[in-house]
């Protein structure tokens, strides 16, 4: 029962976008490559969407970990 409750759970959570794979695309030049130009010119929001990414990564691991301690050895 556990198990269903726990796929449940998993299929409320809301899709996450990451603001650095939009970051990203805005980023690119004409050419396929990062322009470096805007990105210096938009630092702080590449700063700010890397954290996010971070932060996602973090509570991603924090969650496989619970999820595998949930499932036994």
């Amino acid at each position: 029962m556990i198990n269903q409750d726990l796929i449940r759970a998993l299929e409320a959570v809301p899709e996450k976008k990451l603001r650095l794979l939009e970051l990203a695309k805005e980023l690119v030049g004409p050419d396929g490559k990062l322009d470096m130009d805007r990105a210096v010119a938009r630092a702080a929001e590449v700063d700010a969407a890397v954290k996010e990414a971070r932060a996602y990564i973090s509570e991603t691991e924090k969650l496989k970990w619970a999820l595998q301690r949930l499932s036994g050895p």
